[in-house]
């Protein structure tokens, strides 16, 4: 990851907390359900494109879209909230 979560954008950390919350792989439509007051669709799939090159998130096809997963576990991520927090 280039950065720490704390330092990203308001929107992008809404995304990944959204996708971290997800108990599965969730599309990017999904994820637009899951925030308060929504980008557009494009929106929503432009900020996990950049997500996924700053290596927070990857995604796999699953029919016709695609699905996105977090790139480290829950239990690290919420470990280094936990520490960001702290400090």
């Amino acid at each position: 990851m280039s950065q720490p979560p704390d330092t990203l954008p308001r929107r992008e950390r809404e995304i990944l907390n959204v996708v971290f919350a997800a108990d599965k792989p969730v599309s990017a439509q999904e994820i637009r359900d899951g925030l308060a007051d929504p980008p557009s669709y494009s929106a929503v799939r432009a900020m996990l494109a950049k997500l996924e090159a700053k290596g927070y998130v990857r995604h796999r096809e699953d029919g016709l879209r695609y699905v996105y997963t977090p790139t480290t576990p829950r239990s690290t991520a919420r470990r280094t909230a936990l520490q960001q927090l702290v400090k």
